[in-house]
């Protein structure tokens, strides 16, 4: 048995959000079913997307990639014509260096680094 996470969200166009999070997010498809695409965020994380006409209000979710490039990854972004609704900037409060955009659908996506060296996912 293979212990992974699949997120999924819905979108009301398969064909935009996909060429979104392929081409424009860079993240690499894992597998392509005929109304979801699912794409690979780490080994055993995932995100997948799912066409419905009437999708639920992207409002309260919000997709977090974390990356130690955040202005990097954000100015490649930006070149991709991507709006920033908040650009990198260090948040005291989490200890964590980030910035916000949406998605074709108003799914809120944050960038983010964390700059506590104890945080579970940094390597050992």
């Amino acid at each position: 048995m293979n212990d992974s996470l699949i997120t999924f969200i819905y979108v009301r166009d398969l064909k935009r959000s996909d060429s979104f999070y392929r081409e424009t997010l860079g993240l690499t498809l894992a597998t392509e079913q005929p109304t979801c695409r699912i794409y690979r965020i780490t080994a055993t994380a995932f995100l997948g997307i799912c066409v419905r006409q009437d999708p639920q209000e992207a409002g309260g979710v919000t997709i977090t990639l974390v990356r130690d490039d955040v202005d990097e990854f954000c100015d490649l972004l930006q070149s991709r014509g991507v709006v920033l609704e908040h650009p990198p900037a260090h948040n005291e409060r989490f200890n964590i260096y980030h910035a916000f955009f949406r998605d074709p659908d108003g799914y809120l996506i944050e960038i983010q680094r964390f700059d506590d060296p104890n945080w579970a996912g940094s390597a050992t």
